[in-house]
């Protein structure tokens, strides 16, 4: 009963996220009530991993499926195969922790191979210094960006300098460097192999989107903040996403995510955010969870619950 409910408890909480509208909490509350909604997700498929591995020995199902006699079912393949009731209970209890393992690695992989790519296109396309300590870089279409993990550089390519006028450029570069100085490339790193971990829990992907999102709302309130025109920053990502390149590596681009919405909060004055109290709230929430989750973890891996357990099989 207990087990139900803080089940019933856990799925509701992570549904919260989703009923609210956060678009008009300040950017940084709402990357905190994602996070912690991503947090959990990863905490509680680590949970389901370790629960496989120390208690799924003790049930009635696991002492079912390692009793069958599998060389009476399938006779032919369990010969050929090797099957018995001790094979298919390793793999019952491996598979769990190792599709984690295999998503966290192949997702790192992933995020190493993409950042390898992003610093050989800025390499290889340079053209020469652009304004305000960006590098212009030789690719088609309007393109403003942050490039780079370790040692970020905003690029922009021709096309944006001839595109864009003073004011929209300045707004550009303000926002792309407000990506920098708040190492948002560090959240979204972290977002992502959250997400790796976590993504056996529906709405993971959808964690990371909003992220991204709020993230964008976040660099355009930086640059609005060190002076810049908030229409001629809406209007250079108009120009940006209606002219964006074709093709190219994945960059913390201009025309990020959302731009709808981001231009309509621009054109309304984005800055009237609320302090939201329910947020805050949410987001402590979602924290504590996953912080008693995770905590919870040692314990649980430690536990002998299942060392009594004798395996038995038909002869």
């Amino acid at each position: 009963m207990f087990v139900t409910a803080m089940a019933v408890l856990v799925a509701c909480s992570l549904a919260i996220p989703h009923r609210l509208s956060l678009s008009r909490v300040r950017p940084q509350l709402a990357i905190a009530v994602w996070s912690s909604a991503l947090v959990l997700r990863a905490a509680l498929a680590l949970g389901a991993a370790v629960f496989t591995i120390r208690f799924l020995p003790a049930t009635e199902a696991f002492t079912a499926l390692t009793h069958w006699c599998w060389h009476t079912a399938l006779p032919g393949l369990s010969t050929h195969l090797g099957l018995d009731g001790h094979t298919v209970g390793d793999i019952a209890i491996v598979l769990p922790i190792a599709m984690l393992a295999f998503s966290l690695v192949s997702v790192g992989h992933g995020l190493v191979r993409a950042s390898r790519a992003v610093s050989g296109f800025v390499r290889g396309s340079a053209v020469g210094p652009g304004p305000d300590g960006s590098v212009i870089v030789g690719q088609a279409g309007v393109l403003v960006a942050a490039a780079g993990l370790a040692r970020p550089r905003i690029i922009v390519s021709p096309m944006a300098l001839a595109v864009l006028d003073e004011p929209e450029l300045r707004a550009s570069l303000d926002h792309e460097r407000g990506h920098v100085v708040r190492r948002h490339r560090y959240l979204l790193l972290l977002a992502e192999l959250l997400r790796a971990v976590g993504r056996v829990v529906p709405g993971a992907h959808t964690c990371v989107r909003e992220i991204q999102f709020h993230l964008e709302r976040d660099a355009d309130r930086w640059a609005i903040a060190r002076g810049g025109d908030r229409l001629a920053l809406a209007s250079a990502i108009c120009k940006a996403a209606e002219m964006r390149p074709a093709t190219g590596p994945a960059l913390t681009a201009l025309s990020g995510s959302t731009v709808a919405a981001r231009v309509r909060e621009l054109m309304d004055g984005g800055d009237e955010e609320r302090d939201d109290r329910s947020a805050w709230l949410l987001a402590g929430w979602l924290a504590l969870l996953a912080l008693a989750f995770v905590a919870l973890l040692p314990a649980a891996a430690l536990s002998p619950a299942s060392a009594a357990v004798i395996v038995q099989h038909c002869v």
